[in-house]
């Protein structure tokens, strides 16, 4: 009886342990469509930020602007998998990087995925607007082991969209710089604290310049 009431219990514990999302195995012909694509979005970005208004960059920048600095793409840092969602979330501030900038937030739930056998998690958090006409986002920053040396000393986001079937691509080759890696004219959110990666994220946006 008692060897039974273990077990029942041994196999409960497992079914509540939340498997960190690994990195997945894709053909080569898929590597070369997301490359590829990877390759379009980057020509776009680079295009509207020589030539939209609304671009960072100032506008001496902008004359001497040829392209922005990336990794290659490596396929090595591409995660599909679910965000841990906290059932009863906490309120914060998300700070701003100018003094003064306070942003609303939730700790919305955290993304767990291994990369070379090391766990790793990072926080999301749901950032309420202070404005009108703007809405809630999630928000992923972080930090890692190339932070203020080869990629912005500010951390890089990664831009997802809250669904409702859960299901994300966590791309780190798409990992950017926030707009006051180009200019100090902007307060950008600065990534929580617990997102500090103990891991060298060698893929996405690399430093613009120093300023």
């Amino acid at each position: 009886m008692f060897k039974l009431l273990g077990l029942i219990f041994l196999l409960l514990g497992l079914s509540g342990c939340q498997t960190a999302t690994k990195e997945k195995i894709y053909s080569a012909a898929q590597i070369d469509s997301l490359s590829n694509a990877f390759q379009v979005h980057l020509t776009n970005i680079e295009t509207e930020f020589k030539n939209e208004s609304w671009s960072p960059l100032t506008d001496e920048d902008k004359q001497l602007f040829k392209h922005i600095n990336y990794y290659p793409y490596d396929i090595s840092w591409r995660f599909e998998g679910p965000i841990q969602i906290y059932e009863n979330p906490d309120s914060m501030i998300i700070l701003g990087s100018k003094k003064g900038d306070e942003r609303p937030a939730l700790k919305y739930g955290y993304f767990h995925f291994e990369k070379d056998g090391k766990q790793n998690r990072l926080e999301i958090i749901k950032i309420f607007p202070t404005r009108p006409g703007h809405e809630a986002h999630l928000f992923l920053g972080f930090w890692d082991e190339t932070s203020g040396n080869e990629t912005y000393s500010g951390g890089r986001y990664v831009d997802i969209a809250e669904n409702d079937d859960n299901f994300y691509t966590i791309d780190f080759n798409y990992s950017y710089n926030p707009y006051c890696a180009y200019s100090a004219r902007y307060s950008c959110a600065v990534p929580p604290f617990e997102n500090r990666l103990e891991i060298a994220i060698t893929a996405g946006e690399k430093i613009f310049k120093e300023h």
